[in-house]
């Protein structure tokens, strides 16, 4: 019966936050309790069910609040703009570096071109309906490349190539690892340093097997997760 009650809650629950805002806050346990005629003890078990689901998140001794909606990166070839539009997100990237640096032996090999070549160096903030996802640093060769219009870097790389230099990413490799944000990283993504993260590490190709960039994203844990469909 109590397992009944605890899930019957999480469902009402769950349709109240679908027409809640990001960040607005839900009632205390006592009053959910309350409200519904239930046990402090159902109410908690329907709150954590939520949490887990990602639904909403508890900061200690301020309250339970609705989550920001996470974003779902699949096995589908999409930009990150792209994805966020999926999920109902208004994109946006706020440029933090542009800058033009000699490739090292990391980045060259990376990009396929020698060391020592020019490349452009871009570092931004993307969000999503202004609200900060993911910090992303691209690199792109500047031989190929050579003008790159800052306006142009507010909004989605991909489609800028493909629409300035005709440029379609086609195929794209990627290496994911778990990592804690550090003080820098802290503040620009507005979490607590030492938070959870997922780096990205990405090469992307166009039709003609080039590497068309070779980027490093810092993903916050709590919005973004992968999910990829692995066969035998």
């Amino acid at each position: 019966m109590d397992s009944y009650k605890h899930e019957a809650l999480r469902q009402r629950l769950e349709a109240d936050i679908s027409r809640m805002r990001p960040d607005e806050a839900l009632p205390t346990e006592r009053q959910l309790a309350q409200r519904y005629n239930v046990s402090r003890a159902t109410a908690r078990r329907a709150l954590q069910a939520l949490r887990e689901d990602g639904l909403i998140r508890s900061v200690r001794g301020v309250g339970t609040f609705v989550a920001h909606p996470r974003i779902t990166k699949t096995s589908t070839l999409t930009s990150f703009s792209e994805d966020l539009r999926s999920r109902g997100y208004r994109p946006t990237a706020e440029l933090l570096a542009a800058q033009r640096l000699e490739a090292d032996l990391h980045h060259a090999t990376a990009l396929g071109v020698d060391p020592g070549t020019t490349l452009h160096r871009i570092e931004r903030l993307r969000l999503g309906d202004d609200f900060p996802i993911c910090l992303e640093t691209v690199y792109l060769s500047a031989e190929r490349f050579p003008d790159l219009d800052q306006s142009l870097l507010t909004g989605s790389l991909s489609e800028a190539l493909q629409i300035t230099h005709g440029v379609r990413v086609v195929r794209a490799t990627q290496q994911i690892r778990a990592v804690n944000v550090t003080g820098r990283q802290a503040g620009l993504l507005g979490v607590k340093e030492g938070s959870a993260a997922l780096l990205v590490r990405r090469t992307a190709f166009d039709d003609t097997g080039h590497v068309v960039e070779y980027g490093e994203s810092l993903c916050r844990g709590d919005l973004y997760e992968f999910s990829l469909v692995v066969a035998k």
